[in-house]
C-alpha cells in the first residue's frame, strides 16, 4: 500500500518552495493585469465592450499558438520558456501605458499590445504546471496541485485588491507599468531553481520540426478520450467564468458604488473568491485521490452553478459576496480534479506539449465568456447575465458527468 504523502513533504521537497514562489509572482502580475485591464478599459475608454473585447485580447491569441508553445516547452525547457514570458509579457505591459502617457493609445493599438502579450502567456501555463510533476512522485499529485491551486488562490485575493487599490491611488498607467514591473521580476525568479528535477520520458519525437511537434500534441490530445473530456467540460466553465470576470464589476459599478470605490469594492469580492478557492483546493488535496476525480469535479461544478444564481445575483453586497465565496471553493475543488486526472493520464514524454495545448483548450471558452459577458451586460439585465453564466456551468457539470471516462 503507497505511503501517504504529506502537505509538509511535499513542501520540502526540492525546488517546489523555489516553483511555488516563481509561479507566485508570475500570477500575482497576471491577476492583477486580468482584473486591471477591465477597470483600465472602462476608465480610459468608458465602455464595458471594449473592457470584454480587452479581456479577449488578453487571452485568445495565447489560445490559438499553445500546440507550438507545448513544442517549445518540450525542446528547449520550461525554464527558459517561462523566463521568456516574464520578459516579452513586461514589455507589452510597459508599452500599453508608455502609449497611454504619449496620448497615443487607441482601443486598436490596446488590442494589439494585448494580442502580443498573449502570444507567451502559454509558456509560463503549461511551463509550471510541467515542471510539478518532475519534482514531486505521482502520489503527490493531488497535494502538490493543491498547493499549487492554493497559492494561487492566495494571488486572486491579493492581486485583485492590489489591481483595485493601486488603480484608484496611482491611477491607470502606473497600475500597468508596476505589472509589468512585476513581470521582469518574475523571470527573474527562476534563477532560484536549481537541478534536480526527473527527466520526462522520451515520447512523440521532440526532435521533430517545431510545428510537427505541435501537431502531434494536438493529435495526442484528440485522442485521448479523458482530455477531450476535460476540455469539452472546462472550456464551457471557463464562459461562465469569463462572462464573471466582466459582470461583477459592472454590477458593483450599478447596484452599490461608482468612480473609484466600485473598483475597490469589485477588488474585494474577487478577493473572497479567491480565499475560499485556496480553501476548497486545500480541502480537495485531502478527499482527492485516484478514482474519485470525475466525481468530485461534477459536483463541485454544480454547487458553482447555484453559487453565481440565484445566490449571487440577489441584488444584495451580502449575497454577491457569498456566492463568489462558494464560487470560489467551488472552483478550488474543480481545479484539483481537473489537474490530477489530466497528469494521471497523461504519458510523461508529452507532458510538455499535452499540458500546454490542454490548458490552453481548456482554458478557450475565457475570451469568449468576457466578449460575451460584455455585450450582455450591456443589452440586457445583469440578473439575466449571471442566469445564462450559472447554465452554462450547469452544461459543464453534465459534460464532466458524462463524458470523462472511469478509467483511463
Amino acid at each position: 500500500m503507497t505511503q501517504p504523502v504529506s502537505y509538509r513533504s511535499v513542501l520540502t521537497s526540492r525546488n517546489v518552495p523555489q516553483l511555488l514562489l516563481a509561479a507566485s509572482l508570475f500570477r500575482l502580475g497576471h491577476a492583477m493585469m486580468l482584473f486591471a485591464v477591465v477597470l483600465y478599459a472602462i476608465a480610459q475608454f468608458d465602455s464595458a465592450a471594449v473592457a470584454g473585447l480587452s479581456g479577449f485580447f488578453l487571452t485568445f491569441p495565447g489560445f490559438v499558438v499553445s500546440p507550438v508553445a507545448g513544442a517549445i516547452l518540450d525542446r528547449f525547457g520550461a525554464v527558459r520558456a517561462v523566463a521568456l514570458d516574464g520578459v516579452g509579457s513586461a514589455v507589452c505591459i510597459g508599452a500599453i501605458g508608455i502609449s497611454s502617457l504619449s496620448g497615443v493609445l487607441t482601443p486598436a493599438l490596446l488590442f494589439l499590445l494585448l494580442a502580443l502579450y498573449s502570444l507567451t502567456s502559454p509558456l509560463t501555463d503549461g511551463g509550471i504546471r510541467t515542471l510539478f510533476p518532475q519534482f514531486v512522485p505521482e502520489a503527490a499529485y493531488d497535494k502538490a496541485n493543491a498547493l499549487d491551486l492554493s497559492t494561487y488562490s492566495v494571488i486572486e485575493v491579493a492581486g485583485p485588491l492590489a489591481a483595485g487599490a493601486l488603480f484608484a491611488a496611482a491611477g491607470p498607467d502606473p497600475t500597468l507599468m508596476t505589472i509589468a514591473a512585476m513581470y521582469a521580476m518574475a523571470g527573474f525568479s527562476l534563477a532560484l531553481l536549481r537541478g534536480g528535477s526527473r527527466p520526462a520520458a522520451p515520447g512523440g519525437g521532440t526532435e521533430r520540426h517545431l510545428l510537427q511537434a505541435a501537431w502531434d500534441g494536438i493529435r495526442y490530445l484528440a485522442r485521448n478520450a479523458t482530455l477531450r473530456a476535460l476540455a469539452v467540460s472546462y472550456s464551457v466553465f471557463q464562459v461562465a467564468y469569463g462572462m464573471l470576470i466582466v459582470v461583477v464589476p459592472v454590477a458593483v459599478e450599478r447596484w452599490f458604488a461608482d468612480g473609484d470605490s466600485a473598483g475597490r469594492l469589485a477588488g474585494a469580492m474577487w478577493s473572497v473568491a479567491g480565499l475560499f478557492g485556496g480553501l476548497g483546493a486545500l480541502l480537495a488535496g485531502k478527499m482527492l485521490h485516484a478514482g474519485v476525480e470525475r466525481r468530485y469535479m461534477a459536483g463541485a461544478t454544480v454547487v458553482a452553478a447555484l453559487a453565481v444564481f440565484p445566490l449571487s445575483a440577489l441584488g444584495s453586497l451580502i449575497a454577491l459576496g457569498a456566492g463568489l465565496a462558494v464560487f470560489g471553493m467551488a472552483e478550488g475543488t474543480v481545479n484539483v480534479s481537473l489537474l490530477s486526472l489530466r497528469q494521471r493520464r497523461t504519458d510523461p514524454g508529452w507532458l510538455g506539449r499535452i499540458m500546454t495545448v490542454s490548458i490552453s483548450v481548456n482554458l478557450i471558452g475565457f475570451p469568449v465568456g468576457t466578449a460575451l459577458g460584455g455585450f450582455l451586460a450591456g443589452a440586457v439585465s445583469l440578473r439575466t447575465t449571471f442566469a445564462v453564466a450559472a447554465a452554462l456551468t450547469l452544461v459543464s457539470a453534465g459534460c464532466a458527468r458524462l463524458l470523462i471516462p472511469r478509467e483511463a
